[in-house]
């Protein structure tokens, strides 16, 4: 077998680990304009779900699962972007 059949084989083996080099995200002029776009929606969606989920609580309703989960999705979102930005 060739080199790249053997490490395509093994991926899953601490090796590959090794070598594990994670993506960062480039914050350039030209997609900046995006990415505080996608920051800001992200953001509004956050703080839409969480006055959402706290007025139901408030006024003894039934928060739906759905608003709490958009809610942990955007947050998930907004940390990640975060983490790879430079």
């Amino acid at each position: 077998m060739s080199d790249t059949n053997q490490s395509s084989d093994n991926w899953g083996s601490s090796d590959s680990r090794e070598n594990f080099q994670p993506r960062t995200l480039h914050i350039t002029k030209e997609n900046k304009s995006v990415y505080l776009t996608v920051v800001w929606m992200l953001g509004i969606t956050v703080f839409i779900s969480m006055v959402g989920i706290i007025g139901l609580s408030f006024l003894s309703h039934e928060v739906p699962q759905a608003l709490i989960a958009l809610g942990s999705v955007a947050v998930g979102a907004l940390g990640s972007l975060f983490t790879h930005s430079k």
